[in-house]
């Protein structure tokens, strides 16, 4: 099961230490930076991520591309941005099947959220599952705190997980 760590400033009180500390504890495949109000901790990001020799991706801020990341997590409001980055990573931000097929030229979708999160009920693992007839690579996203939801998202046909919460 591949496992998608989802940086947060919200739990990130020293960026460098925060990171690297859920890295070693973790090992997660993925990285994603995502910081929705400052981009100052992208060359951190980036340069821990290569030390540690895992892809990193910036969320929905394209233009930070320049900076070296790996690759590109799209918001679902960017779905129809793709096909332009066809070289580098893509993962999709989806909530619903129309979105999962408008992924469908991506790397990899988040499919959110699965469980409980943030006061938005959950899809739940047959909805994971049954979109997993228009795209192979899933990753579960959102409510994934406790292995308790691994275990569960491990009996699915998600290839992976992603989270913010479960890592810090």
């Amino acid at each position: 099961m591949y496992k998608y760590l989802i940086t947060d400033p919200l739990y990130y009180k020293d960026f460098k230490t925060t990171l690297s500390s859920a890295i070693e504890k973790h090992q997660p495949d993925y990285i994603c930076f995502r910081d929705k109000n400052s981009t100052k901790n992208a060359k951190l990001a980036i340069e821990i991520a290569n030390y540690y020799k895992i892809p990193v991706l910036v969320n929905g801020y394209i233009e930070l591309l320049k900076l070296g990341f790996d690759g590109v997590h799209l918001t679902s409001k960017q779905l129809h941005l793709i096909d332009s980055f066809k070289e580098y990573i893509t993962f999709a931000s989806t909530h619903n099947t129309k979105e999962v097929k408008m992924a469908k030229n991506s790397n990899f979708i988040t499919f959110s959220p699965i469980f409980r999160s943030k006061g938005r009920e959950g899809l739940g693992i047959e909805a994971l599952n049954n979109i997993s007839y228009y795209h192979p690579h899933i990753f579960a996203l959102g409510g994934i705190t406790t292995n308790k939801e691994i275990e569960a998202i491990q009996q699915s046909k998600a290839i992976g997980f992603a989270s913010i919460r479960y890592f810090v």
